[in-house]
């Protein structure tokens, strides 16, 4: 991560910058100038979202404006405090119903819309992990599969991988820290390894 604060256009606020220019052009220049690593790392999420979302690809021309225009707006549009971002919730306060206090992140956050699977486990992580908090597992799942080299038609790798997702929102330690920033935004928060990594596969 880049030493450089710059006041940051979609937080409102003073947040360590990007290394460089993400692409070139007026645009790459103005986010390298007001545009925080933690923005444009959520803007790598968002995205993401957007091309699955919409069908899009990078070989049409008219999706890399749609997507430029996309990012110009979400970047530069008025910007998001901490305040407006995650409203302050009181612990006795009633949690919305689409909304759940993730064990996993620690904080109040959309829930899934439905359990992830059937049976006691599937019925947890809905009351107990956001959509969000889900997401951290869905990538960590393939670091597991492809470390171990799991084949999902193996009874004993299927329950080897619910083992790992249980230990991964409910072990101890499982929580991430309050500091933690999503993958991909530096400092090695976040992603695989560090809280509710695998344990080595138990022969």
């Amino acid at each position: 991560m880049s030493d450089r604060i710059v006041k940051c256009a979609k937080y409102g606020e003073d947040l360590p910058g990007i290394a460089a220019p993400p692409f070139p052009g007026a645009l790459g220049q103005r986010i390298f100038e007001g545009v925080s690593h933690k923005a444009w790392d959520a803007w790598q999420t968002r995205s993401e979202e957007l091309m699955r979302e919409r069908k899009w690809s990078m070989g049409d021309p008219a999706a890399r404006k749609a997507l430029l225009k996309e990012m110009e707006a979400f970047l530069f549009d008025a910007p998001v405090t901490p305040e407006a971002a995650e409203p302050p919730l009181d612990d006795d306060a009633p949690i919305p119903p689409d909304m759940v206090r993730c064990a996993k992140i620690g904080k109040v956050l959309k829930r899934l819309p439905k359990p992830p699977f059937s049976g006691a486990l599937g019925q947890r992580i809905y009351e107990n992990i956001s959509a969000e908090g889900f997401k951290l597992w869905e990538a960590q799942a393939t670091i597991v599969m492809n470390h171990y080299n799991l084949s999902m038609a193996d009874p004993d790798a299927r329950k080897f991988l619910m083992k790992q997702m249980e230990d991964f929102f409910f072990g101890p330690g499982a929580q991430l820290p309050a500091d933690w920033i999503p993958p991909g935004a530096g400092g090695g928060k976040g992603g695989g390894g560090g809280k509710g990594a695998p344990a080595p596969r138990a022969k």
